[in-house]
C-alpha cells in the first residue's frame, strides 16, 4: 500500500495547525509538501490536500483546479464549499463571556483589528452571553469599520481605542479577538493610566506565550485547541482519500477553556458599596466573614447592607460571599500547588471539609477533581505549544 501524498497549503504560517497535521501524517506514514503560499507548488501531483484559505485568489483557484480531495482548516470563506474543520469560534466567545461575567464585569467591550467570518462568530457569541449573564450588550471596537485610508497606521488606531476606551464606564472587561489585539488594547490602556485589571480587564485568544508572558501585565487567554484542529483536518482528508463521502456541516473544535494569567485575574464591580465590599474580602481572606462583620465594617445595618446587594446583584450577601471565597479556592487551586487543607484555612473555610461541601455544592465537583481538569487542559495545550 502506497504511502499518501499530501500537500499542505496555507495562506499564512501558523505552527500550531502544523504540529497536528504533522502527528497525523506521522501515523499515517504520510509524505508532506508543505507550502506556505508564497509561490504556487505548480506541477505538483498527489493524493490530497489541507489548506487554510482566506484572501489569496491565485490560491483559490489553483485548489479548485486540483482533482484531489481538499480539507479547509479555517473558516475565512465559508462561501467556497470545502470540508472544513476549524475552531468553534462561537464557542470562543461564549467562554470568554462565562469568564469575565463570573469576575462581576457588568461592562464589556469586544475588540477586533479586523472583522471577517471567524471575527463576527466569536463577538456573537460573546455578546448573546454577555448580555444573557449581565442584561448587558457589549460595545463592539471593531478598527475595520471605521478605519481610515491608512488602516495600518498604529498612530491613528492607537488615538481611536483611547477615545473609545475612556469614554465607556469602568470598571470594563475588554474582549479580543486574538492575542495580538489584546496586547494593543493593554498599550493603550496603561499609557492612558488605567489599572489592569481592576479598571480594565483584557481577555485574548490563542494562548500564544510569546504575547501573552512577555509583556507588562501577562494576558489572560482562550486556548483555542490549533493542535486538534489539524489533526482531525488531517483525519477528515484520510476518510476523503480513502472514498468517504464528505461531512453535511464543518467539524467545529473547541476551545480548552482560559489560561488565567494576571490581565483577568481580579474581581470587581461598579457599584462602590459592592466593590468595598470586595476590597473587605480581598483584605481579610483568610477570615470566616460572615454578613454582620462585612455590615460592620461597611458601617451599614445588616438590613440595608442585604437589600442593596440584593438589588444590586440580585443574591444574597452570604452568596456573594461564598462566591468570592470560590473564586480565590479556584484561583489557587489553577495557579498554586498549595494542599486543599491550606487552601481552606487560608479562604475563611473552617477545614477541608467544608470546602468540599461548598465547592461540590456550587462547581458539582471536588476541588482536586477540579484541579486535576485544569492541569490536564494547560499541560495538554502546552505540550501541543
Amino acid at each position: 500500500m502506497k504511502n499518501s501524498n499530501v500537500l499542505v497549503l496555507m495562506e499564512w504560517y501558523d505552527h500550531r495547525l502544523r504540529e497536528g497535521i504533522g502527528r497525523y501524517a506521522a501515523e499515517k506514514n504520510w509524505y508532506l509538501t508543505v507550502n506556505d503560499g508564497c509561490r504556487l507548488p505548480q506541477g505538483w501531483s498527489g493524493d490530497g490536500i489541507i489548506t487554510l484559505l482566506n484572501s489569496r485568489a491565485d490560491m483559490i483557484r489553483y485548489i479548485r483546479r486540483q482533482p484531489v480531495p481538499c480539507v479547509d482548516v479555517g473558516a475565512f470563506r465559508m462561501d467556497i464549499p470545502l470540508p472544513r474543520i476549524c475552531g468553534d469560534h462561537r464557542e470562543i466567545g461564549i467562554v470568554a463571556a462565562d469568564h469575565l461575567s463570573e469576575r462581576g464585569f457588568h461592562s464589556a467591550a469586544y475588540f477586533a483589528t479586523e472583522y471577517q467570518h471567524p471575527h463576527a462568530l466569536r463577538g456573537t457569541g460573546f455578546a448573546e452571553r454577555f448580555r444573557a449573564k449581565t442584561g448587558n450588550a457589549p460595545r463592539f471596537l471593531i478598527w475595520e469599520h471605521c478605519r481610515s485610508r491608512d488602516a495600518d497606521n498604529w498612530q491613528a488606531q492607537y488615538r481611536w481605542l483611547k477615545r473609545e476606551l475612556k469614554a465607556m464606564p469602568k470598571p470594563l472587561a475588554v474582549f479580543c479577538y486574538c492575542d495580538y489585539d489584546a496586547a494593543k488594547i493593554e498599550s493603550v490602556c496603561l499609557e492612558a493610566g488605567f489599572a489592569v485589571p481592576d479598571d480594565i480587564a483584557i481577555l485574548g485568544v490563542d494562548n500564544d506565550a510569546l504575547v501573552c508572558e512577555n509583556i507588562r501585565v501577562p494576558l489572560s487567554s482562550v486556548r483555542h485547541d490549533l493542535i486538534r484542529v489539524g489533526y482531525e483536518g488531517a483525519a477528515l482528508l484520510n476518510r476523503l482519500m480513502a472514498g468517504q463521502p464528505p461531512p453535511k456541516a464543518p467539524g467545529l473544535i473547541p476551545p480548552r477553556g482560559i489560561e488565567l494569567r494576571a490581565s483577568t485575574d481580579s474581581l470587581t464591580h461598579s457599584d462602590p458599596l459592592v466593590r468595598a465590599m470586595l476590597q473587605f474580602f480581598r483584605d481579610n481572606p483568610h477570615r470566616s466573614i460572615g454578613v454582620d462583620d462585612v455590615a460592620a465594617a461597611l458601617g451599614q445595618t445588616r438590613h440595608k447592607l442585604e437589600e442593596h446587594v440584593d438589588r444590586v446583584l440580585g443574591q444574597t450577601v452570604y452568596a456573594t460571599l461564598m462566591r468570592l471565597r470560590l473564586y480565590e479556592v479556584k484561583r489557587r487551586l489553577t495557579l498554586t500547588d498549595q494542599p486543599v487543607k491550606e487552601i481552606a484555612e487560608a479562604t475563611g473555610f473552617c477545614h477541608a471539609q467544608h470546602l468540599n461541601n461548598a465547592f461540590r455544592r456550587f462547581e458539582r465537583c471536588t476541588p482536586t477533581a477540579f484541579r486535576k481538569r485544569e492541569r490536564r487542559q494547560c499541560a495538554a495545550h502546552a505540550e501541543d505549544a
